[in-house]
């Protein structure tokens, strides 16, 4: 585990081994092992997920030196991922700068699937949003997804529906408040 590169929320539960920090790019090979491990499941269920391109290493490297990337451990063992961006001009590219954090790319490995690391990510997020005096966290998904019930769980709402389409899904954006 590296060094957090950022000053940003750390913890959760250390003391049951349970760790959520930002990290550097000493720890982009983890990260890409839990999105790879991730896309190949997805794939394998004929769900739409991430293509090989948007998991280049090129990218992590420079989202791990922006404070972005973030992991999860469990044991000092990476288990969980995402990015939390302070924009998103692809998705949200009429948005004040600073209003919102974008959440992207939240992955579990599949070892630890079902133990509530998706939560705890969520959770994380929604506090280093109050730690930066933002009420926002957003982000994109697959629209009619298992996945936009999981974040309508944890609070989070529907924007709106993309015309865009990916993998032949249509797109959704979501945000929830920081504060729920």
């Amino acid at each position: 585990m590296g060094e957090s590169s950022a000053n940003t929320v750390t913890g959760l539960l250390p003391e049951l081994g349970i760790q959520i920090l930002a990290v550097g790019p000493e720890d982009v090979s983890s990260a890409l092992l839990i999105l790879r491990e991730a896309s190949r499941w997805v794939s394998r269920r004929g769900l739409p997920g991430w293509s090989e391109a948007e998991l280049q290493a090129t990218d992590l490297p420079h989202h791990s030196a922006a404070g972005a990337l973030i992991l999860g451990f469990a044991d000092k063992s990476p288990v969980a991922c995402m990015l939390l961006q302070r924009s998103d001009p692809i998705y949200w590219p009429r948005a004040t700068p600073g209003c919102a954090l974008y959440l992207h790319k939240l992955a579990v490995r599949r070892a630890h699937a079902g133990r509530g690391w998706g939560s705890r990510m969520i959770a994380w997020a929604k506090a280093e949003a109050r730690r930066q005096h933002i009420k926002r966290v957003r982000l994109d998904t697959w629209a009619d997804s298992r996945l936009t019930e999981f974040y309508a769980a944890h609070g989070f709402r529907l924007i709106d529906r993309l015309a865009e389409r990916r993998d032949g899904m249509g797109m959704c954006r979501m945000e929830c408040r920081s504060d729920r």
